[in-house]
């Protein structure tokens, strides 16, 4: 259940909340269940909040800043979310019907098995965003979307989408990308030789990114890559010269024995390794024991330099966390 003492400061108002929230960044607030629903949060700080099934049907969240929450089966039916900031938020299995999120922040958000029915997305924007077959799109209300963050990039280019067109197209979108990753899957368990570590077509490689039939594939240079986000940092760090190992399984010594680790972006900069994490929507407060157990086996294997950085800041910011990654490195290895 909801942390009592988070839940008491936010029932005080707004303007308490947001006060504490400054005066205490290092606290993430609980609200795991709580029912707010109804409740006027307009302008509230919510981001890196736990709201998991937690109660906001038929809230005010008008310019809420929830990046970063865990919002994974929160009921925000009929809510107001004019505005709203939810870039790289996880709505895994939200309930979101008839919510209004004209004008909201859905870049990089999870939306996997949503429920979006109702929902107005008109000038929302939804660059990079991740949905599949299981989110609900029915009777969506959409006149035009952004696929940027400067919202130069408006879809459709000129006029609006006709009544139900939107929802029609990303469901052929969806339909399309799920059959061409289950076709990849099943060339990839065909082709691939185990019983003889034979690779007859010569297509398999170390990456260690998963495909499923409900991801999306992003590609840069005949690498693989999970988000866009990603594969902006493999620009940038290509345009410094420097080796790097992106997505890529790596042999260790673990606690349990030799086993396969992966790490976003494996990379040596003048002689010294270190691993680049990108913290994307997945990056969930749940599975924050799991990476910080893989950072410390990557450490004793001598990888000194181990740092994570948001996706929001990769994303636009790209030359400038990998600049500040080798200072790191420099100062990792002094």
């Amino acid at each position: 259940m909801a942390n009592p003492e988070h839940l008491a400061i936010l029932k005080q108002g707004v303007e308490v909340w947001n006060k504490w929230r400054d005066e205490n960044p290092d606290i993430r607030p609980d609200l795991f269940r709580a029912d707010l629903s109804g409740a006027d949060l307009s302008w509230a700080n919510l981001s890196e909040a736990n709201l998991s099934w937690a109660n906001l049907k038929g809230a005010n969240l008008k310019g809420a800043n929830l990046i970063w929450a865990n919002l994974i089966g929160l009921d925000l039916s009929m809510a107001y979310l004019v505005g709203a900031d939810l870039s790289a938020a996880n709505l895994n299995i939200a309930y979101l019907t008839g919510a209004n999120l004209s004008g909201a922040d859905l870049t990089i958000a999870c939306l996997l098995g949503a429920d979006l029915s109702g929902v107005n997305l008109t000038g929302s924007r939804i660059g990079d965003w991740h949905i599949h077959s299981g989110t609900n799109l029915d009777k969506v209300i959409c006149e035009y979307v952004y696929l940027d963050d400067e919202k130069t990039e408006r879809r459709p280019i000129n006029g609006n989408f006709a009544p139900g067109e939107f929802a029609s197209l990303y469901k052929k979108i969806i339909e399309t990308t799920d059959l061409i990753i289950s076709k990849t899957l099943e060339n990839d368990n065909t082709v691939n030789k185990p019983e003889k570590n034979i690779d007859v077509d010569n297509t398999s490689n170390n990456q260690g990114v998963q495909f499923y039939a409900n991801s999306t594939i992003h590609t840069w240079e005949n690498l693989r890559f999970r988000s866009k986000t990603e594969i902006k940092i493999a620009e940038a760090l290509d345009r410094t010269g420097v080796l790097f190992v992106p997505n890529s399984l790596a042999r260790l010594t673990t606690p349990k024995g030799r086993e396969n680790k992966e790490a976003d972006f494996l990379i040596c900069y003048n002689g010294k390794w270190g691993v680049l994490e990108v913290d994307g929507p997945y990056h969930t407060a749940e599975r924050r024991v799991e990476e910080q157990e893989r950072e410390r086996i990557f450490k004793k294997n001598g990888i000194k330099v181990v740092e994570r950085f948001d996706a929001q800041r990769c994303y636009n910011n790209p030359d400038e966390v990998v600049q500040e990654f080798f200072n790191m490195i420099d100062i990792g290895y002094s």
